[in-house]
């Protein structure tokens, strides 16, 4: 059966301490993807704090209809779909979810999102994991709808398991679709998404 590990190493205040958890389920799903850079810019138009349009740089390559997520120092407005693009002027329409945007002239990134086919039913979930190897941001929805959206720090996982404390964060969702993109300007990214389920029960 697939089995998922949990391994983490801790040392705070010269206190070291060691966890493992391990799970076992029926099912499994695992995604690694290469995702491409964001596109550096600015917030050049800030219509609302859900609407403005971003300045991006020659050969942006953002299309018109294009699902992105927004980054900038303190905050991401993720599931963003572009409007009308005209050169290096990017609209981005009312729509998405997340922080409002910041002031006019702030320096923004924009990433395409990437899309990976993934259909479960969140209640079964056993165990979860996901990572980008450079500031991202993941979003695992319904057809319709997020059911958990998470900001990942470069090379820091977001982990879940079954029995460890936490609710589960997919229970009532049937899952349909995972988003994940990369918010840094510099180059290309490993987005990584895990997990099993009990697909027996």
């Amino acid at each position: 059966m697939p089995t998922a590990v949990l391994a983490k190493n801790i040392s705070i205040g010269g206190i070291s301490v060691q966890s493992l958890v391990t799970r076992t389920a029926s099912g499994e799903i695992g995604h690694e993807v290469a995702l491409p850079a964001a596109q550096a810019g600015t917030l050049s138009t800030r219509t609302s704090d859900t609407q403005g349009v971003a300045t991006l740089g020659a050969g942006h390559g953002i299309e018109t209809g294009n699902l992105v997520d927004v980054f900038w120092e303190d905050g991401v407005r993720y599931g963003v779909t572009v409007g009308t693009v005209s050169g290096t002027s990017v609209p981005l329409t009312d729509s998405g979810a997340g922080d409002n945007y910041p002031a006019q002239g702030t320096a923004i990134t924009v990433a395409p999102v990437t899309e990976l086919d993934s259909d479960f039913d969140g209640d079964k979930l056993v165990a979860l994991a996901a990572l980008c190897t450079k500031r991202g941001y993941v979003d695992i929805r319904t057809s319709s709808a997020s059911a958990k959206d998470k900001e990942l720090p470069a090379n820091e996982a977001y982990d879940w398991a079954k029995d460890a404390g936490e609710a589960n964060p997919l229970a009532s969702f049937v899952i349909d679709v995972i988003r994940i993109s990369n918010g840094d300007s510099t180059g290309t990214a490993t987005g990584k998404v895990a997990l099993i389920y009990d697909s027996n029960t």
